[in-house]
């Protein structure tokens, strides 16, 4: 009878070690919150995190429920729906650095869906 409940005692420590929360798969980012933003008409230059270095491509002007502006290089999975001209409401996923290095890494944006197209 021990015998029995070791080894299902075993099976289910197994089982329940073997679980991660869906949002945290990243090493380096952490899931932080969903939340809905603007992505605005056209894009504008986007600088690498803590430096002057311009990217050669142009980054996503997105506007927080906070009205805080920003220029971020990629949303995943936003790409294929972005048209330039059209302004867009949509909630995303946000991921932050595991580690405190605010300055060299940047948030990362993960579509959700769409709520509204301009």
């Amino acid at each position: 009878m021990i015998k029995h409940l070791y080894i299902i005692a075993s099976l289910m420590l197994f089982l329940f070690v073997g679980c991660t929360k869906e949002e945290d798969v990243d090493g380096d980012y952490k899931y932080e919150k969903t939340d809905t933003i603007s992505v605005l008409s056209h894009k504008e230059d986007y600088f690498y995190p803590g430096t002057s270095i311009k990217s050669k491509n142009k980054g996503y002007v997105i506007v927080d429920k906070d009205m805080r502006t920003s220029v971020v290089s990629h949303i995943d999975g936003f790409d294929s729906i972005y048209e330039e001209g059209h302004e867009y409401l949509i909630i995303v996923k946000i991921y932050i650095p595991r580690y405190e290095m605010p300055d060299l890494y940047e948030h990362r944006y993960k579509f959700v869906s769409l709520i509204s197209k301009k």
